[in-house]
C-alpha cells in the first residue's frame, strides 16, 4: 500500500457582493437616483412613465422576493424598450445579469452607464464585481479603484477589492483594505473572514484563528468561516475541532464545493472511506475539477501498488 498521501485543505474566501445589501439595492423609480445627471427622457404626463415604472418595479420584485433572475430581466428589458434614458432600469438589469453569471451582458451593460454616468460609483463597483466574477481580477481593480475614489467608505467595495487583491497573492494590500472596511463597519463578518484567509496565506496563522473566531462570534451562519476555521484549526492539528467546523459548513451550504473537499479529507484522515468517498459524490455534482483533486487524493491513499501484489494461483 503507497503511504505517501498528500492532505490538501482548500481555504476560501468569503464573497462579499450583496453580503450587506441586497443586490446593491435593485431600484425603484421613486428611488432618489444613484446619480441625478441621468435624466427620463420622458415628460410628466407621458402614459409611457407609468408603463416603465411599473415593469422596473415588477422586476425588482421578481428580483429580490421571488427570485426569478429572468423573469426579472424581461422586465427591466421591456422597461428600458419604453424609457431608453432609465437609469434604474439599466442598473437593476445589470445587478440581475451578475445574479445570473452572465458577466458579459453585465459588462456590457455597466460599461453603458459608466458612459452615461461617469461618476456613478455603483456602477464601477458593478464593474469590478463582473470581472472578478470572470476570475480577470487583474481587469477589476481599475473599476474598483474608481468606486472607492468616489466612495471611500463603501464597505462592499473595500471588501470586493481585497478580494481581487488577495486572489493576485497581494495579500498586505487587501489586508489594509479589510482593515478600513472593518473599521467602518465593525460587525462586517464577511471582512473578517477574508482577514483570516489573508493572514493565513502570509504564514500568520495564530492571527488567522484569532480573527476567524471574532468572524463567527459575528455571524455563525457563514460557511466559509466555519471551513476556514476547520483548515487553520487543521494546521494547529486539532483534527476533531477541524471536522466539527467541516461539518457547520456543509449543512449551512449543502453545495459547498471547497467545504465537501475538506470534510471528505477529515474523513481520510480517519479513516473513514466510505464517508470520504459520500462526500467525493456530492462535490462531482457541484465541481468537478475540485472533485478530480479529491478523487487523486484518495487513490493515492488507497491504490494498491500492483508490485506488492502477489497473483493467485
Amino acid at each position: 500500500m503507497q503511504k505517501i498521501f498528500i492532505i490538501f485543505a482548500v481555504i476560501t474566501l468569503s464573497l462579499s457582493v450583496g453580503a450587506q445589501m441586497k443586490m446593491r439595492n435593485l431600484q425603484i423609480i421613486a428611488d432618489e437616483p444613484t446619480n441625478p445627471t441621468l435624466e427620463m427622457k420622458i415628460t410628466p404626463d407621458s402614459t409611457k412613465k407609468a408603463d416603465f415604472v411599473e415593469l422596473n418595479t415588477l422586476g425588482v420584485k421578481k428580483a429580490l422576493v421571488e427570485k426569478d433572475f429572468n423573469q426579472a430581466i424581461d422586465y427591466f428589458t421591456k422597461a428600458i424598450e419604453i424609457a431608453p434614458d432609465c437609469f434604474r432600469c439599466k442598473f437593476n438589469l445589470g445587478r440581475t445579469y451578475l445574479e445570473l453569471e452572465k458577466s458579459d451582458d453585465a459588462i456590457r451593460v455597466f460599461n453603458e452607464l459608466a458612459i452615461a454616468t461617469p461618476n456613478t460609483y455603483d456602477v464601477y463597483a458593478s464593474l469590478g464585481e463582473a470581472y472578478n466574477k470572470k476570475e480577470l481580477y487583474e481587469e477589476s481593480l481599475p473599476y474598483f479603484r474608481q468606486a472607492i475614489k468616489l466612495f471611500p467608505d463603501d464597505v462592499i467595495t473595500l471588501s470586493n477589492y481585497a478580494i481581487s487583491l488577495s486572489r493576485l497573492k497581494r495579500y498586505e494590500e487587501a489586508l489594509e483594505h479589510l482593515d478600513k472596511a472593518i473599521k467602518l463597519q465593525p460587525d462586517f463578518a464577511e471582512a473578517y473572514s477574508n482577514k483570516g484567509y489573508a493572514l493565513f496565506r502570509l504564514g500568520r496563522q495564530k492571527e488567522a484563528l484569532e480573527i476567524l473566531k471574532k468572524a463567527e462570534k459575528l455571524n455563525a451562519n457563514l460557511a466559509q468561516v466555519h471551513n476556514n476555521l476547520g483548515v487553520v484549526l487543521d494546521y494547529f492539528g486539532k483534527e476533531k475541532e477541524a471536522k466539527k467546523h467541516y461539518l457547520q459548513a456543509v449543512q449551512l451550504k449543502p453545495n459547498y464545493g471547497e467545504g465537501l473537499c475538506n470534510l471528505a479529507i477529515s474523513y481520510l484522515k480517519t479513516g473513514d472511506r466510505e464517508a470520504a468517498y459520500q462526500q467525493l459524490k456530492t462535490l462531482e455534482k457541484v465541481d468537478f475539477k475540485l472533485a478530480e483533486m479529491l478523487r487523486g487524493a484518495i487513490w493515492s491513499k488507497y491504490v494498491v501498488d500492483a508490485s506488492e501484489v502477489k497473483p493467485k494461483d
